[in-house]
């Protein structure tokens, strides 16, 4: 994936629409997202939409705007409407310093070691699954 330039996120920091961009990620804010959806609908392209909304799309490849276009439709479909940034409802619960325990900590540590077993039992069974298949 290109990165962007330190001159390209300057650029797309003063767009009004970006909410944050890094050197790998641009998010937009809910009000782009709209906009952009109902244009989209209307038959418009996306690259003259970001073109009408003050972006270069010389700074985005063909597989950037696609990701985009889908990215906006999945949050538009959902019905949830349209959020700030990316959309995080999947991410897990954090944990705060209160929910340590010594016993959380020992059964965390038993979980980890189990599952290195378990990943040491599959390389043996895809090793044992792929010499068969040499021979």
């Amino acid at each position: 994936m290109k990165e962007y330039t330190k001159k390209e996120m300057k650029i797309l920091e003063d767009n009004p629409y970006t909410l944050k961009v890094t050197k790998n990620k641009l998010s937009h804010t809910a009000e782009f997202k709209k906009i952009f959806w109902t244009k989209y609908q209307a038959g418009e392209s996306p690259r003259k939409i970001l073109t009408d909304l003050g972006y270069d799309t010389k700074m985005f490849g063909q597989k950037r705007i696609d990701s985009m276009v889908q990215r906006i439709k999945a949050e538009a479909l959902s019905g949830n409407g349209f959020s700030e940034g990316s959309n995080r409802t999947k991410r897990m619960k954090i944990i705060s310093n209160e929910d340590f325990t010594p016993e959380s900590f020992a059964k965390m540590q038993h979980e980890v070691l189990y599952l290195k077993q378990e990943v040491e039992f599959l390389k043996k069974i895809t090793k044992e699954a792929n010499s068969k298949r040499r021979k």
